[in-house]
């Protein structure tokens, strides 16, 4: 106010609803094409394999690769102890970008803040770290499952902050 008064907006969200109910994940058009790499049920050490295994097609800069790869073991190991089978995890590579999903049949973190802010107690790291790691990371619920998305290397396929759809220049 100019009065030097504060006011509480009346448009104000408490952060933990507005990312419960405005914002959805996005999907990478990869996704659209059948995977490089489909694992059920992983143990994690296969995991991070198949995920670094992709680097000959994507040519990652060495710490992006590195990152990917551990926030993919962090998102299985959680998905098989928190999650319900079975888990499944998808990955897509292009030059410059590898795209993973991690799925399980949960409801995934009940807070949908989660990953966003490190862990007040111990553990509770792995999804904060991935929100460092990887250039995207997105979280979506849907009625039949739990997803986390990971991508490494260009958030995009055309690198300006906008992925266009299959086909589109």
């Amino acid at each position: 106010m100019p009065d030097g008064r504060r006011e509480r907006s009346p448009l104000y969200q408490d952060p933990r609803d507005f990312l419960a109910t405005a914002v959805n994940s996005w999907e990478d058009p990869l996704e659209a094409l059948p995977p490089a790499v489909e694992l059920v049920d992983p143990v994690v050490r296969h995991a991070r394999l198949a995920v670094a295994g992709l680097q000959d097609i994507a040519g990652l800069a060495v710490d992006d690769l590195n990152g990917l790869v551990l926030s993919t073991s962090e998102a299985v190991t959680n998905a098989l102890l928190y999650g319900r089978a079975p888990v499944r995890v998808r990955a897509w590579a292009v030059p410059g970008r590898i795209v993973v999903t991690v799925t399980d049949s949960g409801p995934g973190p009940a807070d949908p803040s989660s990953g966003l802010m490190p862990g007040s107690g111990p553990g509770g790291l792995g999804l904060w770290l991935a929100h460092q790691l990887c250039s995207y990371v997105s979280l979506r619920r849907a009625p039949d499952g739990f997803t986390i998305r990971l991508v490494g290397g260009e958030p995009t396929m055309d690198g300006q902050g906008w992925a266009p759809a299959l086909g589109e220049p």
